[in-house]
């Protein structure tokens, strides 16, 4: 750890003497007494004068000796306080600060607004056909052609397709009146609906049963194990393989940080409230539980894992490779998530169990503490 943080450290370093010397100092010195730090001529006047002999006699003489003297310990108190600042969880807190306000005020802004809908369009008049365009028609009866006195012929169900006409003009008017009249008033429904009532989609929740899915793949479950840290919900347990396992039931969007800092450890935010990361104290109960199980089983695998039931860890995706690294499994289930994570049930394996006189020691070694 203090190697990560020694380039760090020398970097912040850097930008606290920059501000302390070069703005500063540098500044102040030069407004009051024209004295430039950074020039060789400057230390040269000053120790010429000394030479000859020149006492601090006045108040300004003292606060120029006072300011040169004081730079070093307050840049090295400043560098320290600095060093502790975790400056990446503190911009990603301003950073979701800003967006969640510029979320709120654009929200109030729209509420404000009036949604003004166009008149819906004159709906288009329909004529009937005339006899110039209606189309002639012929109708035939068997072999026979009926013809009028001019020796033209003419159609013998004249009166039933004029009839037929009407009535299919009728029925097309009335269906485009009841269309035109409909669609602006969905539309208004639509546009009256408050944006608060308006819900988007959200996650589905997961629905199975933890526990019973290792005890059907093969893992005998040995629950409510304590460590030095935290309470862990249950140690599933094969032949060759243990996973110590935590449900985390903490509620809210999670911004997830797993970066010790001068040896504090790293912390999760949300827009309320923040907390120990719990992957952090996971890793430490594995180390805890691994130096015990070692001594009964030494071929024994041990693996961390979370499962996140009820928060959003909103930054999933980008830790899902450090977690990697830390050796701990995060899964999801219920209305936990994002969907980055994947679904418990996905994870768990088939196993060979373990042997009855395994599970006996480990039952001795974890139970008989924990009633102890």
């Amino acid at each position: 750890m203090q190697k990560k943080s020694l380039p760090r450290n020398i970097f912040i370093g850097i930008i606290v003497a920059a501000i302390v010397f070069g703005w500063w100092l540098r500044g102040f010195l030069y407004m009051n007494w024209h004295f430039k730090l950074f020039s060789a001529q400057s230390w040269k006047f000053i120790l010429n004068e000394f030479k000859s002999g020149w006492m601090l006699s006045s108040t300004s003489d003292w606060i120029f000796l006072l300011a040169l003297l004081a730079a070093i310990p307050l840049f090295l108190y400043l560098w320290y306080l600095s060093a502790k600042v975790q400056w990446r969880q503190l911009f990603q807190r301003i950073i979701s600060w800003i967006l969640n306000l510029f979320k709120k005020t654009t929200k109030a802004a729209t509420k404000k607004k009036k949604t003004v809908l166009a008149p819906p369009p004159p709906a288009p008049e329909l004529t009937k056909p005339t006899k110039t365009n209606r189309p002639q028609v012929m109708a035939y009866q068997g072999n026979v052609v009926q013809k009028n006195e001019s020796n033209e012929y003419a159609p013998t169900f004249q009166e039933n397709f004029k009839a037929s006409t009407a009535s299919s003009d009728t029925s097309t008017h009335a269906a485009s009146s009841q269309k035109t009249t409909m669609a602006p008033s969905s539309m208004a429904e639509i546009a009256d609906i408050p944006l608060d009532e308006i819900q988007l989609p959200t996650q589905a929740a997961v629905q199975e049963d933890v526990p019973a899915l290792f005890q059907e793949a093969g893992y005998t479950l040995i629950q409510n194990i304590k460590t030095s840290l935290q309470q862990i919900d249950f140690l599933a347990v094969s032949h060759t393989q243990t996973y110590v396992c935590i449900i985390d039931k903490e509620p809210g969007d999670w911004l997830a940080e797993e970066e010790p800092f001068n040896g504090e450890a790293p912390l999760w935010f949300s827009e309320v409230d923040h907390r120990v990361s719990p992957i952090y104290n996971l890793c430490i109960s594995v180390k805890e539980i691994q130096e015990k199980i070692s001594k009964i089983c030494p071929d024994m695998t041990i693996q961390g894992l979370m499962i996140e039931q009820k928060g959003i860890i909103i930054n999933a995706e980008e830790m899902l490779r450090i977690w990697q690294e830390l050796n701990v499994l995060v899964c999801r289930t219920d209305v936990g998530g994002t969907e980055d994570l994947p679904i418990t049930g996905s994870i768990i394996k088939p196993t060979t169990p373990a042997a009855a006189d395994e599970i006996e020691k480990l039952n001795q070694l974890f139970i008989g503490e924990t009633n102890g």
